[in-house]
């Protein structure tokens, strides 16, 4: 990933989205908290994106994709994922330790994002997020580029017995991801949905796991883990420009 100021915003760039023609995606960072949404609309300003064009969502850890177009939603989604190929539409979804799922199709000019936390990874949402652009808009998976952002990584995410056992009722393979560390388990989230990319047909050249802790990167990043009960936002937001 690549730090830069936007607007006095310090936001970081995937590396292999930054030179995908006419697309904008960037990462927020602190101090600026996302789940506020007055900061968000800060965060749509500095990137050249139209505030009054945010779809408000309530993130409930499940596995549903709505797609936008022109038409924004007459109300609050309850959804975990959010597709488009409207130009100029702006998508955002916001994270304090799960990982933010980016999915871009540079023929069709399509794109999707995910909340991806381990009941929302389990129950399919990025898995479905490729199967929305397939559908909706006729991408071809083996065509996609796909980023898995900054995640909570494995050492600092003990888990109880129920995470791998959801997992591996399914999939057999996320036996790779569940470590053990003094006596307790571990599960790497990032990892598991890069690997749920591939499940869905991404080339695994085209998939970007980017390994940067939020807990270990507190102060760059928000981080429930870290900060408790309170913690602050980081988003990522995603358009084709005009």
């Amino acid at each position: 990933m690549r730090r830069v100021e936007r607007d006095g915003l310090r936001l970081l760039e995937f590396s292999s989205l930054r030179e995908v023609d006419g697309l904008t995606c960037v990462h927020s960072t602190q101090p600026l908290n996302v789940r506020e949404y007055e900061q968000a609309e800060r965060l749509f300003r500095a990137v050249g994106a139209d505030p009054a064009r945010m779809v408000r969502v309530r993130q409930v850890h499940h596995a549903d994709v709505a797609v936008v177009g022109a038409e924004m939603p007459a109300e609050r989604l309850e959804v975990d994922g959010l597709a488009t190929n409207h130009p100029g539409q702006p998508l955002f979804l916001r994270a304090a330790d799960c990982s933010l799922v980016i999915v871009v199709d540079e023929e069709r000019r399509a794109i999707g994002v995910a909340h991806a936390g381990w009941k929302g990874s389990a129950r399919g949402i990025v898995v479905n997020l490729v199967k929305t652009l397939q559908e909706r808009f006729g991408s071809d998976p083996k065509t996609l580029r796909g980023v898995v952002g900054p995640t909570v990584s494995w050492v600092n995410y003990p888990v109880g017995a129920e995470v791998p056992a959801t997992f591996l009722r399914w999939r057999p393979w996320a036996s790779e991801f569940v470590h053990a560390r003094d006596g307790q388990l571990h599960f790497d989230l990032a990892g598991a949905n890069g690997r749920f990319l591939e499940e869905a047909g991404l080339s695994q050249e085209r998939i970007e796991v980017v390994r940067m802790c939020t807990v270990d990167n507190h102060g760059l990043l928000h981080s429930y883990r870290h900060s408790g009960v309170g913690a602050g936002h980081h988003g990522v937001v995603v358009f084709w420009r005009d």
